[in-house]
């Protein structure tokens, strides 16, 4: 890091920032993520129409009896048989003849049978209905209960809608260990074993030198699997997000044909080098702060971690723009507004927090390399005893 700040930024492929309260400005997280329902704003839609292969009901009423058709109150009256609109566009209604119907909404169907009915029938009112919906639908699919097509005449009006009429969301990892379950007991005094033998512990080797860790739980996984939603109309994707930001109001209205896929999406942070407990935490909140997620690992290891060396790697919009430049975000704990300033950024998915090993670390663990290498060879010439303890 002191070779990046003595060279331009030009000849480095990242950018180093240093986090103070003017810089942090810049990063923060939204102030508020909800806002009123997309449902509130959307237009009336486009109307359903009749296509080829939609199955419609079609009932006619006369005002008195005694006609062609019963009154509504004629307990008898019912449906003139289901009709299926053909290749042509066309059903068949009795007493009526062949009707084109495709394009037409239902409003338009009734209407114009009533006028092909004037002179047959006294005051005919036409009720028409779909009974099976094969065009105008939405496929569902992914992680949902019941995949497959809702109907719009269902009164299905946006994205939500349509996820809710096909069982809602389901996760997929249900039932399944979360990614930092805990270790057995055996497992453990193996890890720690194996750390003390590595040099990971005092120059002595004890269990309460520098690099000694504590026990703690492990990070919690934040829940069951997060899910994104995204919505292709016509081939392309007009929607990309993730359910959790639909809820809060990013819902968006759909249309006929309009396909919707619900899928596993674990938005992730990776938390390494001095802290308490290591590994990947994830995004469950969508204002989540640095804070925030050294809270979750238990904070810096006070006795290994470097306070001035607390670093976050973020790619950004390096993998899709190969002209944007990747960001070392760099936080000094040393200073009096560092957790002021930690509370205020903003994480990102696949951000990489890495929390450097104080000075003394380093050397203790060259000490330790050199104790050992000099007892083994003394215990090799004869010159040194082993103890029971070695």
């Amino acid at each position: 890091m002191n070779g990046a700040k003595s060279t331009s930024s030009e000849a480095l492929p990242f950018d180093v920032i240093d986090l103070t309260p003017t810089t942090v400005v810049a990063y923060r997280p939204p102030e508020k993520i909800d806002r009123p329902s997309a449902t509130e704003r959307l237009s009336a839609g486009r109307p359903l129409t009749a296509q080829p292969g939609d199955v419609l009901s079609v009932r006619i009423f006369e005002e008195y009896a005694g006609g062609i058709f019963p009154t509504i109150q004629d307990p008898a009256a019912g449906p003139l048989g289901n009709q299926i609109v053909t290749d042509r566009g066309t059903i068949e209604v009795p007493f009526v003849g062949t009707v084109k119907v495709a394009g037409l909404g239902l409003r338009q169907i009734e209407h114009e049978i009533e006028h092909r009915l004037a002179g047959k029938a006294k005051g005919p009112q036409v009720v028409a209905e779909f009974v099976a919906d094969r065009t105008n639908t939405i496929m569902v699919s992914g992680n949902v209960k019941n995949p497959g097509r809702v109907s719009l005449g269902e009164g299905l009006r946006t994205v939500l809608d349509a996820i809710n009429r096909a069982g809602g969301a389901v996760d997929s990892t249900a039932g399944a260990p979360p990614p930092n379950a805990a270790k057995d007991d055996s497992e453990d005094s193996e890890d720690a074993d194996s750390s003390s033998s590595s040099g990971g512990g005092s120059a002595a080797g004890g269990a309460g030198g520098v690099g000694a860790i504590p026990k703690f739980p492990p990070p919690p996984s934040g829940g069951p699997s997060q899910l994104e939603v995204v919505v292709r109309r016509h081939g392309n994707v007009i929607l990309d997000k993730q359910l959790s930001e639909l809820l809060a109001g990013g819902d968006i209205g759909i249309e006929k044909g309009d396909e919707i896929v619900v899928r596993p999406n674990t938005r992730v942070v990776t938390v390494m080098g001095a802290v308490l407990v290591a590994g990947n935490i994830e995004l469950t909140r969508p204002t989540t702060t640095l804070a925030d997620i050294l809270g979750e690992v238990h904070g810096l290891f006070d006795l290994r971690s470097n306070k001035t060396g607390l670093y976050v790697f973020r790619l950004g919009r390096v993998r899709t723009d190969p002209r944007a430049r990747a960001k070392i975000f760099r936080l000094d704990f040393m200073q009096p507004s560092s957790m002021f300033v930690a509370s205020q950024f903003g994480m990102q998915p696949r951000d990489v927090i890495f929390v450097a090993n104080a000075p003394l670390v380093e050397y203790d663990k060259i000490l330790s390399s050199l104790y050992k290498t000099v007892v083994i060879g003394g215990v090799l010439s004869g010159s040194v005893t082993p103890s029971v303890g070695f």
